[in-house]
């Protein structure tokens, strides 16, 4: 595979973010080492286009996101649906939130493109791509607080291929209109490592498209996280084209989405992340599982499906 994600999503940053900074509600920092720090709605406020922008990037520049509605227990609200091609690329190798840097005592998750660069981490290398660039790199982070000199210098000697002002940063916190966006749009996301688990060939799966409810924000940043999350479990919808026997569908389907833990279905996932120390370390695999999928299998022209939207959650969430 000969494309960059990396020279791609920078393609996007260059052209569609820097030069238009006051009208997206974003602010480049250039850091005293060189690094280029986005705030995409940390201490800016972002917004829709932001959000966009940050989800495209995240992609490498393999997806889409669009901005349609879905009906939540009669309210109708905006949704982000994304449609990816290469999915097994777009969202292991660059679009999970699962890269993790230790820096100074504190653990911080990432995503993005540059996961691709030698295969930073074990989902970036169940799939057989690598960046060919690899002179520049891509990185997302969901924050409170915009990363430092220190943060880019180590993460720079991690992906080992670039210095530090070879890195762009883009950093949104969630309670953020960019932050909801950019959660709800990991809806296709949210399928691949459950996939992984339950052993399906990802490298199958050959189209992707996935929407969920984006509900409004909370200046909590735990409030927020619960809100959007509780977009994704019970309110996320992801499509799978794939090319596969119907027996190895057939095999992983009833084990696949939320509602298989039913000990804990229904429950706001607030508390859920309150139940496991508000770290995503604690929280169980099973947890993080897809609301609702459907296969599509081009080889046998069958389809299938698991899982079912559940909108009571989400409704409380909307109205408190």
């Amino acid at each position: 595979m000969e494309f960059s994600l990396n020279q791609r999503a920078l393609g996007i940053l260059l052209r569609d973010v820097l030069p238009c900074q006051e009208q997206l509600g974003v602010r480049a920092h250039r850091l005293g080492n060189g690094a280029t720090v986005v705030d995409m709605g940390v201490h800016e406020k972002g917004g829709w286009q932001a959000g966009k922008l940050f989800t495209e990037t995240g992609l490498g520049g393999l997806g889409r996101l669009d901005y349609t509605v879905m009906s939540v227990g009669g309210h109708l609200l905006p949704a982000a649906t994304v449609t990816v091609d290469r999915p097994a690329v777009a969202e292991l190798a660059a679009h999970d939130a699962i890269y993790v840097l230790e820096h100074r005592g504190v653990r911080t998750t990432f995503s993005g493109p540059f996961r691709s660069i030698g295969g930073m981490d074990a989902y970036a290398r169940a799939v057989p791509y690598r960046d060919p660039w690899g002179k520049k790199a891509v990185c997302h982070i969901q924050t409170t607080e915009l990363p430092d000199e220190g943060m880019a210098e180590a993460l720079a000697l991690a992906i080992g291929t670039v210095e530090p002002e070879d890195l762009y940063i883009l950093a949104a916190r969630t309670g953020t209109l960019t932050g909801a966006v950019q959660v709800s749009a990991r809806n296709v996301e949210q399928t691949f490592p459950t996939l992984l688990d339950r052993g399906f060939d990802v490298n199958c799966v050959l189209q992707a498209s996935g929407s969920a409810p984006i509900l409004h924000m909370a200046e909590d940043e735990y409030v927020a996280y619960g809100r959007v999350n509780d977009c994704l479990i019970y309110g996320q919808e992801t499509n799978l084209w794939v090319d596969c026997g119907d027996e190895e569908i057939r095999r992983i389907l009833p084990d696949l989405t939320f509602d298989k833990n039913t000990d804990i279905y229904g429950t706001p996932f607030e508390e859920l992340f309150a139940r496991s120390g508000r770290n995503w370390a604690h929280v169980p695999r099973d947890w993080d599982a897809p609301c609702r999928i459907n296969f599509f299998n081009l080889r046998t022209g069958r389809a299938f499906s698991a899982g079912h939207i559940d909108p009571e959650p989400m409704v409380r969430d909307l109205l408190g």
